[in-house]
């Protein structure tokens, strides 16, 4: 009996892979006037908001979206931990590695030394709709359309955060734990420079800077002293290391305090997954307008666990 419900429980947690999944899934969203099956539903559905997980194929869509507009996706590390309640506790610290001999085979002293990372869940809400027209239109592709709609709002609301996020209502952005490794008046060729060996050797190897189109236009068109360009054009590379762009970086024109560049090993700003993307349609609320909407939820965390391994430079 026991091992019957426990086949049925994995069934059910499972069930979202499943093709029928999928099918009842995208029937409810495109609001068939039939009545989906709830059975099938109801094994993904969240009961705090009343939203049902994406389908397996359908959310993998949806990561490779997000991953696109996320930048801290692609050069930070994600972390899935859906178990347990808002709060985690992540822990961090460095290997010990040494050479061994026959007569000292044991190394591994340093047990208690990691820092403790408090980690919540922060939970970012999204909407959109399309016309009934083309959710009745068996030739259009409701999936992609929703997937990427939603996952290009979200992907740049996450980002945004990553960046300036209070960690209140939003997740600590990084710029909030960063160290300061340069002050500047400006942005010259000597300042960049500055920061670039301000940042530890242990963490330079594999740092990238991060900045603004404004503040890399600048960058762009400097010089040294004999006339050769500090951006390496051919592999956009800043003193050997790679730049990215955001738009939600602040420009140097702000003033007093603002952190236009940052220069840094981001595979230590993590961002976690604490629940799945999830949605809704929402079909009597747009009626009189002929369309039908879609809500979905996402709850995640971001921290740099170690701060000293991005360096930014601020605004005198």
């Amino acid at each position: 009996m026991h091992l019957l419900q426990s086949l049925i429980k994995r069934r059910n947690t499972n069930m979202y892979h499943t093709t029928e999944y999928n099918r009842e899934f995208w029937n409810a969203a495109r609001a068939k006037r039939r009545i989906p099956n709830a059975t099938v539903l109801e094994t993904g559905r969240d009961t705090q908001n009343g939203s049902y997980r994406l389908p397996y194929e359908s959310n993998k869509k949806f990561e490779a979206f997000r991953q696109k507009e996320n930048l801290f996706r692609r050069i930070g590390t994600v972390v899935s931990a859906p178990k347990g309640d808002y709060t985690i506790w992540a822990h961090d610290n460095e290997p010990e590695t040494t050479w061994l001999t026959d007569k000292d085979p044991m190394f591994f002293e340093n047990v208690e030394t990691y820092d403790d990372y408090q980690l919540d869940g922060h939970t970012l809400g999204c909407a959109t709709r399309v016309s009934e027209d083309f959710t009745e239109d068996a030739g259009f592709d409701v999936e992609t359309q929703v997937t990427r709609e939603f996952a290009r709002s979200i992907g740049r609301a996450e980002e945004a955060a990553c960046i300036n996020g209070d960690g209140v209502n939003a997740p600590k952005g990084f710029l909030k734990d960063a160290m300061i490794g340069h002050y500047a008046l400006g942005i010259d060729y000597s300042d960049v420079v500055d920061l670039f060996f301000a940042q530890d050797p242990e963490y330079r190897r594999n740092s990238v800077w991060i900045m603004n189109n404004e503040t890399a236009y600048k960058l762009r068109t400097m010089t040294d002293g004999d006339g050769g360009y500090l951006w390496n054009h051919s592999d956009n590379t800043l003193l050997g290391k790679p730049v990215y762009i955001s738009d939600y970086m602040p420009s140097a024109t702000e003033g007093t305090g603002a952190r236009p560049i940052a220069f840094g090993d981001f595979s230590y700003f993590w961002i976690i997954d604490r629940k799945p993307f999830a949605m809704r349609s929402l079909t009597e609320v747009l009626v009189p307008q002929q369309q039908v909407g879609y809500v979905g939820y996402e709850t995640i965390d971001a921290k740099l666990i170690r701060p000293e391994a991005v360096c930014v430079m601020q605004m005198k």
